[in-house]
């Protein structure tokens, strides 16, 4: 698999993560009760895979690699600032659900005020509209790239070389392995039904 491939791919899981935080946005704007603790996942899937460990790809290795070839600054450079709203939308859910937790002392996590679900619902769907949008342009971004052949082979395999750092960076490969459990397990939960 090329190293666009791989991007490409990963576009998938995270069009998952993106298809859990709209559900579980829908629900809590329908007033129903979700476990604080599976939107904590939710959150912690965004911070880990998408941001840490896909952007992080992006960032450290694909973009400065195809920068300067076939006048894509542009384009990445767009990227980047959508990387940056994208950890803004994921750090205010943080802020968010730390608030809270702190602020509630129910035993069981899973009672919670409208007014505490409203602000998570609208986070999750600033991050759910943001991968969607997101991930549609950088499809067409990776596409040209194929299509242009604009990567030659040893930079695929520099390229392949350096996405294994980045995972070593992000928790490394059994990391990575639960964080696809985690968002299999956040599908098969019934609120997502």
């Amino acid at each position: 698999m090329s190293s666009t491939e791989n991007l490409l791919r990963e576009h998938l899981i995270v069009r998952r993560i993106g298809a859990i935080a709209q559900k579980c946005s829908d629900k809590l704007y329908l007033n129903q009760d979700i476990p604080k603790e599976e939107i904590q996942i939710i959150s912690v899937v965004i911070e880990e895979f998408v941001d840490a460990f896909h952007h992080g790809k992006e960032e450290k290795a694909y973009f400065p690699m195809t920068r300067d070839k076939d006048g894509f600054s542009e384009d990445i450079h767009k990227f980047l600032i959508e990387h940056e709203l994208g950890r803004r939308i994921a750090i205010m859910l943080r802020r968010e659900l730390d608030a809270l937790t702190e602020h509630t002392d129910d035993k069981d996590g899973l009672k919670w005020d409208n007014k505490d679900k409203e602000p998570i619902a609208r986070f999750l769907k600033s991050y759910a509209v943001f991968v969607s949008d997101h991930t549609g342009k950088e499809d067409m971004f990776f596409s040209k790239i194929q299509h242009t052949g604009s990567l030659s082979e040893e930079e695929d395999h520099q390229l392949s070389r350096h996405y294994e750092s980045c995972r070593s960076e992000a928790g490394g490969k059994a990391r990575m392995e639960e964080m696809l459990r985690l968002i299999g397990y956040l599908e098969d939960r019934e609120w997502m039904k």
